[in-house]
């Protein structure tokens, strides 16, 4: 159910960005989204994720890319709920001990 929840949520952001792109990319983007996605401590940002030991800081120009992000964390939702129905020992990319599992990996 969790992860039918973040898929759903991932397609109606991407639906919404579909829809409003080229008025959201014509806004700035709100200091919360930049303090968050730019300046904050992601530590636990970049802690859960599934595919990747790198760090992951989206570029935020204007109200469409913060809507991307936010997408695009839907999706990374998505592949953990998919890794937490798996026996598998998980990752962290704060240690530099980080290899994601290849059969974790899209595409695999």
């Amino acid at each position: 159910l969790n992860q039918a929840v973040e898929e759903h949520a991932y397609a109606t952001y991407d639906q919404f960005l579909n829809k409003y792109s080229a008025g959201l990319k014509e806004q700035p983007a709100p200091q919360v989204a930049l303090d968050y996605y730019r300046d904050g401590d992601l530590y636990m940002f970049d802690e859960f994720q599934t595919d990747t030991c790198e760090s992951r800081r989206p570029v935020i120009n204007n109200l469409y890319d913060v809507f991307v992000a936010i997408r695009d964390d839907e999706a990374e939702h998505v592949k953990t709920m998919k890794l937490l129905q798996a026996d598998v020992e998980l990752q962290t990319s704060n240690d530099g001990t980080c290899e994601a599992p290849p059969e974790l990996l899209l595409g695999a």
